[in-house]
């Protein structure tokens, strides 16, 4: 009998005991329960890809994930390809995406009917980059106005690549030919990493970059940096402003998730990213290594300021003759 009371309270006991774990997974909310797909929406090397691949290795090494985040490039068509990828999978929270004010463009310019911001849900603006004109440090170009004046001799032939058609690397040249009253020609690439490829082999004269994707060439004293399209200077890099030229335009770094997942999702994922981005890691390892402004909005302040965001970028690209 007292075999059979010791069996019946171990039973129950046990019990209790998968019952109060079950309720405190549940009032944990949610979690991963398979490997997060992390959509980079343009080929390896560019700063899409450093962010990806820095959350992914800082989400795992602060442990905020029972599962990891993996990066999967998806490249083509401007980054719509990777992004209608990431709109296909609606209400799935295991497949996250980098997102940036190019990507918020893309739908614009492209030729086929691509996702936009409303197939989307913005978990986190985590950045603010900047763009960059960038030479060779061999090149004839020391500053805005030297590439002003060779393309007034020569208009239409100077060759200045970025990544894809119509979006950040295209507008900032398109503000600056508009600005000097000049004409370059834009060589477009699927990644930062094949435009930087393309300087130093000598096949375009320069690049639109960001900080994360000339740093190493920096560090080895194998590029020069020409102009930054920002309202101030970064650490010595002067403006085209000040150069004389009005060109200017903000970069923000985001992470989307497909639109229609559950809100216990998005409130995992903005803890995570917001815990991360409070980390020296961050600071230190990605924002101030990559030169990057520091920046951060949650899934409703970041829906309210991106979609503002995306408005303008609207306005500017129809003013450049490059929207639809």
């Amino acid at each position: 009998m007292r075999t059979r009371w010791i069996v019946w309270a171990l039973v129950v006991g046990s019990g209790l005991l998968w019952a109060s774990a079950e309720i405190h997974a549940a009032a944990a909310g949610w979690v991963p329960s398979k490997p997060v797909e992390f959509v980079v929406q343009a080929a390896p090397g560019g700063g899409s890809d450093i962010m990806a691949r820095t959350i992914s290795r800082l989400v795992e090494a602060q442990k905020l994930s029972p599962t990891p985040f993996v990066v999967s490039n998806r490249p083509g068509g401007g980054s719509v390809v990777g992004t209608t990828y990431v709109a296909q999978q609606k209400g799935n929270p295991h497949v996250l995406a980098t997102y940036h004010s190019g990507n918020l463009v893309a739908p614009v310019t492209a030729k086929v009917e691509a996702a936009t911001f409303k197939n989307l849900t913005l978990l986190a603006a985590v950045a603010v980059d900047e763009q960059v004109l960038v030479a060779r440090a061999d090149s004839p170009y020391k500053s805005a106005k030297d590439v002003v004046t060779e393309a007034k001799k020569r208009p239409g032939t100077i060759t200045v690549a970025g990544t894809a058609t119509g979006q950040d690397d295209d507008i900032c040249l398109r503000l600056f030919e508009r600005a000097a009253d000049i004409k370059l020609r834009y060589v477009p690439f699927n990644s930062g990493g094949e435009t930087m490829t393309a300087l130093l082999g000598g096949h375009v004269e320069m690049i639109w970059a960001n900080p994360s994707e000339y740093a190493p060439q920096l560090d080895a004293k194998q590029v020069r940096l020409i102009a930054v399209a920002k309202e101030d200077r970064m650490g010595n890099v002067p403006t085209f402003k000040e150069q004389g030229y009005d060109a200017v335009w903000k970069v923000f770094r985001s992470v989307i998730a497909p639109g229609g997942i559950p809100r216990e999702a998005i409130t995992y994922y903005e803890t995570t990213f917001k815990k991360m981005s409070e980390s020296p890691e961050w600071k230190d390892g990605y924002l101030k290594k990559y030169m990057l402004t520091p920046f951060w909005m949650g899934n409703q302040e970041g829906t309210k300021y991106v979609t503002e965001v995306e408005k303008t970028c609207v306005t500017i690209l129809k003013d450049l003759g490059l929207g639809k």
